[in-house]
């Protein structure tokens, strides 16, 4: 009789521990290339933010290298993953420069290096970005043309 107990608590323990969790999608890659006003933009943060009611998880992000190029990786449990799961997103381009042009270090708080927002809101502000895109099964490269004015 204990057994029975027992194997039925561990039934419902489970069973509970598991409950609301929906695993994302499978990651597919996503790459593009950043410019502000044509030129490559280095060290930039680029956000595939989920559009609200998305079940994709918490979407993705990558770091433009010198020639402004980007892949997208996410977070799969505790594990980075490459990639991000298909869907609608908003897309937040970001990037955080020092008073003397140095790019902030992301671990820094701004407040404590001074570091500013240098990428225009209409592109960086999760609220009032213009950029978006659709991921599909497949990936895809989503490339941004950027303009300082």
């Amino acid at each position: 009789m204990l057994k029975v107990i027992g194997f039925g608590l561990a039934v419902l323990c489970i069973a509970g521990c598991g409950k609301g969790v929906v695993p994302p999608d499978p990651s597919v890659v996503v790459t593009g290339v950043v410019t502000m006003d044509g030129k490559p933009l280095p060290k930039a943060t680029v956000r595939f933010v989920p559009e609200e009611g998305a079940k994709q998880g918490y979407g993705g992000a990558g770091v433009t290298d010198s020639s402004g190029k980007y892949e997208l990786s996410s977070l799969v449990g505790e594990e980075a993953a490459v990639g991000t799961p298909p869907g609608k997103y908003t897309v937040i381009i970001t990037k955080m420069v020092k008073p003397d042009g140095s790019v902030a270090d992301m671990m820094e708080p701004p407040m404590m290096s001074g570091a500013r927002e240098s990428i225009p809101l209409r592109y960086s502000d999760t609220a009032s970005s213009i950029l978006g895109e659709t991921v599909s099964s497949s990936g895809g490269t989503f490339d941004f043309a950027l303009t300082s004015e």
